[in-house]
């Protein structure tokens, strides 16, 4: 008997937080010419969404491919806990050396979140979606 294609579901999460862009790399003059405004001493706010996708077969018994209860523990502790009124610069170890873009918080994503995904949810984490406004997103597939 042939197996069933895999599902992907999609998760979102919200969670507001600030950022500068500024990179010791460059010179101030650099810094302001690649960065403008983004590149304000006092940084600024998003209201971010974070899209998490996970892939597995869909229980034959539950017609679901996880609780997903449990993906939101997760979801809950390892980014909205952690990232909700923050200032990535500051409070989130990894940007105080890498720029916090939305491309960059995509890979932190893809990166950090397939671990704690997967033991929870026995699925795979499939792919990470950052809104950093209505009109931007970064994507990961993995």
């Amino acid at each position: 008997m042939a197996t069933s294609p895999s599902v992907r579901i999609i998760r979102t999460v919200k969670f507001s937080a600030a950022h500068r862009y500024a990179s010791a790399k460059l010179s101030e003059e650099e810094n302001q010419r690649v960065f403008g405004a983004c590149y304000r001493p006092h940084g600024h706010g998003h209201n971010y969404r974070l899209d998490v996708g996970v892939e597995g077969q869909v229980d034959p018994v539950t017609g679901m491919v996880m609780n997903l209860a449990d993906l939101d523990r997760v979801l809950k502790r390892e980014v909205v806990a952690r990232f909700d009124h923050s200032f990535l610069n500051y409070d989130i170890e990894h940007f105080a050396e890498t720029v916090p873009t939305c491309e960059n918080l995509a890979l932190y994503f893809a990166r950090v979140l397939p671990p704690h995904i997967e033991v929870a949810t026995q699925g795979r984490m499939a792919s990470v979606r950052v809104w950093e406004s209505d009109d931007l997103f970064a994507e990961v597939e993995l």
